[in-house]
């Protein structure tokens, strides 16, 4: 079974100051002492990787989320996420996963013999990223694994604040797709299916009472297209503009799918699946695919120097849109 990854870019953004400016606040460096790039970038390297190699993981109270670098035999931390202080990129793998929750896990040939791990106990994947911070700009780019069902993103956003950010700083996040790839992804593809999403309210009686009281709920419907009769991509619009019309009654409320917070689609490529989120004027947001041969099953992670070549390119494409001269 494949490790079925794909990867998010986003750019980072200090607003005013630059990395070298937050590097040297951060640290408490005076402003009249020179170093070289190489030397202010390995202080942010090593910054980072003090946070990931504590006794303790790093946690994230509003994700539930814990960071690490959980070295196997054999690993050094500084192999297992690196520093290119020449190219201002930092690079590797990262463990992250989920804690504070009870779980119990068991072998699958034997479930009478399990192990009961409390909210202490973080259970971690290893993802893959690659952080680009060139020193003199204002604005940086994160590339993330995003694995199937599993995403760190958001902890990884308030790591990255918490290194970057100054009391006369900011720090964001945004989502950064190249419409080259945007291109490219609609090139060739058909329409599969869409997933609306949101919350619905109806009442309810309790049990305990005659009175009814309202009630939330997550509800999610799923419209695939049929089978020998699935547009491409340009007749998206038409495609929404009807099922939007259309309209779900959920107790004692009524909406339009149109009006659904999350709003998602599948182009369908090749014998492949890739989704997408339906964003304004219905600009589509698709994640960027992993070739399956970077993808190491036995170990469940993407394969270092191939993934990192893929980024490498990548940044080599993009590189005068997010940096302009």
């Amino acid at each position: 079974m494949s490790v079925e990854s794909n990867l998010e870019i986003y750019k980072i953004i200090l607003g005013r100051k630059t990395f070298k400016d937050v590097i040297y606040e951060k640290n408490d460096i005076p402003v009249e002492t020179e170093m070289t790039n190489q030397e202010i970038f390995n202080i942010l390297f090593t910054n980072i990787l003090n946070k990931l190699t504590q006794d303790a993981a790093w946690t994230s109270e509003k994700t539930k989320l814990g960071l690490a670098l959980f070295a196997n035999f054999g690993e050094e931390t500084n192999t297992i996420l690196t520093s290119h202080s020449n190219n201002n990129i930092i690079e590797g793998y990262i463990d992250g996963g989920l804690y504070d929750r009870i779980r119990t896990i068991a072998q699958t040939n034997n479930v009478v013999e399990r192990e009961l791990l409390g909210r202490d106990k973080m259970v971690a994947d290893r993802y893959y990223i690659y952080l680009h911070c060139p020193i003199g700009s204002k604005v940086g780019l994160l590339f993330l694994e995003r694995k199937k069902g599993l995403n760190i993103h958001s902890a990884i956003e308030l790591f990255l604040e918490e290194n970057l950010k100054t009391n006369r700083s900011r720090i964001k996040l945004e989502r950064y797709i190249p419409q080259s790839i945007i291109e490219e992804y609609k090139e060739g593809g058909v329409v599969d299916s869409f997933t609306f999403t949101d919350i619905m309210t109806s009442s309810v009686i309790d049990g305990q009472g005659a009175e009814p009281e309202e009630r939330h709920f997550g509800v999610s419907i799923k419209i695939s297209l049929p089978e020998g009769n699935r547009p491409d991509y340009n007749r998206l619009q038409n495609i929404l503009s009807q099922l939007g019309n259309a309209t779900i009654n959920f107790g004692t409320e009524i909406k339009r799918l149109s009006e659904f917070h999350k709003q998602k689609g599948a182009l369908k490529k090749e014998e492949k699946k890739y989704t997408f989120e339906i964003g304004e004027n219905l600009k589509i947001r698709p994640v960027i695919p992993i070739d399956d041969n970077m993808q190491d099953e036995e170990f469940s992670i993407l394969k270092r120097n191939e993934i990192k070549s893929m980024c490498d390119e990548v940044l080599n494409q993009i590189h005068n849109d997010v940096y302009p001269i």
